[in-house]
């Protein structure tokens, strides 16, 4: 680590800065360092240098050094963690509504790296009331419980529980593998066609379970999204509850002129406070 510092140091002192810019080194510093990251010269969840070395490296003064390492944290670059330092963040997934088959974490990010399904637990439970409600189908009728971890190359991003009616699905926890999409199944395999989904967005905070699978502290900001998938005849396709880090998901939402939330051609409703929007 040191020799790649003195390395980055000896960059740095090859470099001048224009001192007659109005006041806005911070600027060229932003620059700088956006330009490093983006060259893979700090890697993603690698720690940038401290303030005071980045002063020695460039000859700024600790004011102008902050300003432009805050500007990057706000625009997502770079990532505080009390204690630790400053780190190179990991790109944010930014979600809405998607066309079928492709809703979900698909095989490619919206970064463009590889999103891994990882599967933790498959099981048969007997739906309870409020499960076959959510199913369509009778209290303790078979459902196929699948547990699965979702990461993007090797960061954690999401905890996934999928349940579906073992009747509508037979054979699923026999075909659903680390690299099988279930959609991909619903669509090629099952061959349901899609419907329409309901969505409900909550917040949270990692248990100490969910802090080990998504590798965050406990008490870091979740994301708690429950779906209610169904089929073109309105049949319920299947019900989910993903546990998403805040820190690595945007969910983006677009509302036309009359107050309705609309994604890439798709209406739906966006529940808040209880009502629908």
């Amino acid at each position: 680590m040191n020799s790649i510092r003195q390395g980055h140091e000896q960059e740095a002192r090859s470099h001048t800065f224009d001192s007659n810019t109005n006041g806005l080194l911070y600027l060229q510093l932003e620059t700088e360092l956006k330009q490093a990251i983006l060259d893979g010269k700090y890697g993603v969840g690698e720690r940038i240098p401290t303030e005071q070395e980045l002063c020695d490296m460039f000859g700024m003064s600790r004011i102008t050094v902050r300003r432009a390492v805050q500007d990057l944290v706000e625009e997502g670059l770079l990532n505080k963690v009390r204690g630790r330092g400053t780190f190179v963040a990991v790109p944010k997934h930014i979600l809405g509504a998607q066309p079928a088959p492709e809703r979900g974490f698909g095989d490619m990010s919206s970064t463009g790296k590889r999103t891994v399904h990882k599967v933790l637990e498959k099981s048969v439970e007997h739906a309870d009331t409020d499960l076959g409600k959510l199913l369509g189908i009778a209290p303790g009728a078979e459902v196929y419980y699948i547990r699965r971890l979702i990461l993007e190359e090797n960061f954690p991003m999401a905890i996934d529980n999928l349940f579906v009616s073992a009747k509508r699905f037979p054979d699923l926890p026999d075909l659903l593998h680390d690299d099988t999409s279930f959609y991909e199944l619903v669509d090629e395999h099952y061959q349901y066609k899609f419907g329409m989904e309901s969505l409900t967005l909550d917040a949270s905070t990692a248990r100490g379970d969910e802090g080990t699978l998504l590798r965050c502290p406990v008490g870091s900001p979740l994301f708690i999204l429950r779906k209610k998938m169904y089929c073109a005849n309105g049949v319920p396709m299947h019900y989910s509850k993903s546990i998403v880090r805040a820190d690595r998901i945007s969910y983006h939402f677009e509302v036309d002129r009359d107050g309705h939330v609309v994604n890439q051609g798709k209406e739906f409703s966006l529940t808040v406070g209880g009502s629908a929007v």
